[in-house]
């Protein structure tokens, strides 16, 4: 487990569920999540699940699925697939190759789909969800105990494409945790466009004013204003609640230079005395949460007087927690764990039904690819 060090930056956008929900599934952003059936190793790690897209023609994306589940132990070695089951079932399969490094294990999850599931913690919140069991073939006793005689249960939360609008706030310097983050902060606008495929990422990313990183300015600029980054729909991605964008320019002495934010849709809420040991800590009294159902902490509600703020953004991409990096150029190695920041961009747009939540948030981010290596490089990322 690689510990992240990646600067924070807490982006709230607009989403809105599309219409076409209903005739689309399950094409689409998916956060599997297990509700019963883990084994205790991994109940004591984090709920089993996935991260996923997937496509209409009942295949998915294998290359960025990710998992936090501990019998998955190779990279880019997951296979979605779905089938209609009739009616609102469906079938979704994960088959895990291990190369060698494990068993080899398939993850069956048998579900049906509404476009109203109940929020745990706020029941009068309706998002869309695939709710059934699951078990799985192969030697997966190290992180389940569910079997087809004896299945477990799961909730699958729908996400919706991140494909318009634009989200601002600031990449912070300030405390790193060991990270190196720039040296001064930076507001920032990331603007969303079509991508050029299902399950990937467009647009760009605008900085209000050149960062630094040990005083040298990190990107291109012209009449000081710094050029924008383009996002490159080929390698960045949205999976389940997780998107991983690389925008992509050149540095103040023109050499390439990538822009890399990781991150998550989230729940955020405050509290001074937070009880959940696996949320995301962005200050001293706010903290983040999955915005999925199992990713989240219902409990939280009753025990420290939450209320829905924790689950208010199940569903959606309406907050999303980001850590940055600069990967090449003069800035090569800038990040940090700083200051989180918020912003509002446009009028959020409710659930498909809401009337007047929280498990545990992820802490792991997608497998990504460094544009400087020859090959791929697996990286499966805890945040503390």
């Amino acid at each position: 487990m690689v510990k992240l060090t990646f600067g924070l930056i807490v982006l709230l956008v607009v989403s809105a569920i599309p219409a076409t929900v209903l005739a689309q599934v399950p094409a689409g952003r998916w956060e599997i999540v297990h509700m019963t059936g883990d084994s205790s190793a991994q109940t004591n790690f984090f709920p089993g699940g996935f991260s996923t897209y997937l496509y209409s023609d009942g295949s998915g994306d294998g290359t960025d699925t990710a998992s936090n589940s501990i019998c998955i132990m190779s990279s880019y070695n997951v296979t979605p697939s779905w089938i209609s089951l009739g009616g609102n079932s469906y079938q979704i399969t994960f088959a895990v190759d291990n190369e060698g490094l494990g068993p080899n294990v398939t993850f069956i999850y048998t579900g049906a789909y509404s476009a109203s599931t109940p929020v745990p913690g706020d029941l009068a919140l309706l998002i869309p969800a695939i709710t059934g069991t699951y078990y799985t073939t192969g030697d997966a006793s190290a992180c389940s105990t569910a079997t087809m005689a004896s299945p477990g249960t799961f909730i699958a939360t729908f996400l919706p494409d991140l494909s318009s609008g634009s989200s601002s706030g600031s990449l912070d310097s300030g405390n790193t945790q060991g990270g190196q983050p720039f040296d001064n902060t930076v507001s920032t606008t990331i603007t969303f466009s079509v991508p050029p495929s299902p399950g990937k990422l467009a647009g760009t990313v605008s900085l209000a004013t050149n960062p630094t990183f040990n005083q040298n300015a990190c990107f291109a600029s012209t009449a000081g204003v710094p050029n924008a980054l383009t996002i490159n729909a080929s390698l960045s991605s949205q999976v389940g609640i997780l998107e991983t964008i690389y925008a992509q320019g050149l540095d103040s002495q023109g050499s390439a230079t990538t822009l890399l934010l990781q991150g998550y849709s989230a729940n955020l809420y405050t509290t001074e005395n937070n009880t959940d040991e696996t949320a995301n800590q962005l200050t001293s009294t706010e903290w983040a949460a999955g915005a999925a159902i199992g990713e989240d902490d219902p409990d939280l509600t009753e025990t420290q007087g939450i209320g829905a703020d924790g689950v208010s953004s199940d569903g959606t991409n309406n907050a999303i927690v980001v850590y940055y990096n600069v990967i090449g150029g003069v800035c090569d190695g800038a990040g940090g764990s700083d200051a989180p920041f918020h912003f509002l961009s446009g009028h959020p747009v409710p659930h498909q039904q809401h009337k007047p939540h929280r498990r545990s948030p992820v802490r792991r981010l997608p497998r990504v690819p460094d544009p400087r290596a020859a090959a791929p490089v697996s990286v499966r990322i805890r945040i503390n």
